[in-house]
């Protein structure tokens, strides 16, 4: 038994192995779950307000240029 402890090659396997049991059970969990959609969620929100924001940028450039427009002439 305890030159099964002192190989390292084995050592580092059964930690991978306990890793990613607990890894595999954290991503099924409903905490994993529900952390990602609420960062879906803000994403989604900060999508929202850059598209409305490049709207608003967008008129005011096609009034600026209707200006620019109605003074040529």
């Amino acid at each position: 038994m305890t030159n099964f402890i002192k190989n390292e090659k084995t050592c580092f396997f059964a930690l991978g192995a306990a890793a990613a049991t607990v890894g595999v059970k954290f991503l099924k969990s409903k905490t994993f779950h529900n952390g990602c959609v609420k960062t879906v969620a803000k994403g989604m929100k900060i999508r929202d307000e850059a598209a409305a924001e490049l709207t608003k940028i967008k008129e005011d450039a096609q009034d600026i240029r209707f200006e620019e427009k109605s003074d040529e002439e």
